[in-house]
């Protein structure tokens, strides 16, 4: 776990939070509009 933390800041560097949490989104098949999202 101390490590998957440690490389949070590696891994959003080439990913944003919000790009991430789209992504999941979709991978679930949950429906969203974009401009409730933030």
């Amino acid at each position: 776990m101390r490590d998957y933390i440690a490389r949070q800041e590696e891994h959003h560097r080439r990913r944003t939070f919000q790009e991430e949490y789209r992504e999941l989104l979709d991978r679930c098949g949950v429906e969203y509009e974009e401009r409730y999202l933030w």
